[in-house]
């Protein structure tokens, strides 16, 4: 099985890349291969609609080129979902989303969830793509006012900052399970789970085991709801 894994952003270097590709090694199943390949235009990260739209094309560029090389499925590295549902039209291999994947697997080990996500005015989208899956009444999303590109600068600041979070969420909301909506917070549940002890969902290896799976059980996007679009010439 061979999985492109699309990094739809610019503000990552050689070294975040390698970090990433060594933990995803971690979670791949014997015969995976994960191949990353950062965007080399579009945004240097995602915090907004506009960067959603700025990350689309470069998005699906690299997912017709994977269909194209015989990859089996890709992963868009955003936690938000950039550019998922249109790649989703323009393609007949599998294309998953880390925040629709840990939303979903949320919903198999407890009931009521706290997103964590990056600034205040990220809330809105957030809260826009998760209530497609699940009631408003089973959600809270809390900024970390933390920028994406800064979560790994001091891991454990973030991890302090998101435990308080939780920790809080879990009083006053009655939480039972925690999913941290960003991709720069990879590598952190484990150790957030040890001090807030209910179960918290990192995308990144939501989404892997999701694409992995659906390889494994030989299925795509239905093309009832995301039907290819009609050719036409489309300017940018």
């Amino acid at each position: 099985m061979k999985i492109l894994w699309i990094v739809p952003i610019t503000g990552v270097d050689e070294k975040q890349l390698g970090e990433t590709a060594k933990f995803l090694k971690e979670y791949s199943f014997e015969k995976t291969e994960v191949v990353i390949r950062k965007v080399n235009r579009g945004t240097e990260s995602i915090e907004s609609r506009l960067d959603e739209l700025y990350a689309s094309i470069p998005i699906l560029d690299e997912v017709k080129k994977a269909e194209e090389e015989g990859f089996d499925a890709c992963v868009i590295g955003c936690a938000g979902d950039a550019g998922v549902d249109i790649a989703r039209e323009t393609s007949r291999i599998p294309v998953i989303g880390p925040g629709e994947a840990s939303v979903l697997i949320s919903q198999l080990i407890g009931r009521r969830i706290v997103v964590l996500t990056s600034l205040p005015g990220r809330i809105p989208s957030v809260e826009e793509k998760i209530v497609k899956f699940i009631p408003k009444t089973q959600f809270v999303v809390y900024p970390t006012n933390i920028p994406v590109i800064e979560f790994q600068k001091d891991v454990n600041k973030t991890i302090q900052t998101l435990v308080n979070i939780i920790n809080n969420s879990i009083e006053k909301d009655r939480v039972d399970t925690a999913v941290l909506l960003c991709l720069g917070m990879q590598g952190m549940a484990e150790k957030i789970q040890a001090e807030v002890r209910i179960p918290v969902i990192d995308p990144s290896i939501a989404a892997l085991q999701m694409a992995q799976v659906i390889v494994k059980m030989r299925l795509s996007q239905a093309k009832g709801f995301y039907p290819f679009p009609p050719p036409k010439k489309r300017f940018l």
